[in-house]
């Protein structure tokens, strides 16, 4: 009788510890799953609903429409802004294949990605909308600052990338 008695001991400690590891990986899962929250989660969600997903910044139905054409061109591709010749800090808003430029890369001056889809309210070009970003001036420059509606169309840009 002993020696069953330790064998189940055994058995059950071994599926104790099973089902405390997996318990444990799931917690670890769940919290590096979350990214946080947002501020305005309705604008978001409503600006979203018109973003483009595409990479190339095309047109899409919605609120929002085609943000780089009805947002960047006019808010930030003025002159000696972020149009197609010289861009300040290199950093081109206006010309096709905007995505490909900003996603994932660091900006010029400032150590934060400009458009980060896994963290759309961390990335640089939504922060410079806000009265005070992590670096430089807010955006745009001697305009006056986007809407809130178009500022959660920029956010659920960066998001659909």
């Amino acid at each position: 009788m002993n020696n069953s008695s330790s064998v189940w001991e055994f058995a059950m400690h071994t599926d104790s510890s099973v089902w405390s590891s997996r318990l444990a990986i799931g917690a670890l899962c769940l919290l590096a799953g979350c990214p946080g929250t947002l501020a305005d989660k309705e604008l978001y969600e409503a600006a979203l609903d018109g973003a483009t997903g595409r990479a190339d910044g095309s047109a899409d139905a919605g609120p929002c429409g085609d943000v780089v054409a009805r947002i960047f061109v006019p808010s930030c591709g003025g002159n000696g802004c972020h149009g197609a010749t010289a861009p300040q800090q290199d950093l081109d808003l206006v010309s096709p294949g905007l995505a490909s430029r900003v996603v994932g890369v660091t900006g010029k001056g400032c150590a934060v990605t400009l458009a980060d889809p896994t963290d759309p309210e961390g990335s640089l070009i939504y922060q410079k909308l806000s009265p005070a970003p992590p670096c430089g001036s807010p955006m745009p420059l001697a305009r006056p600052p986007l809407s809130r509606a178009d500022a959660a169309c920029v956010l659920a840009w960066i998001a659909a990338q």
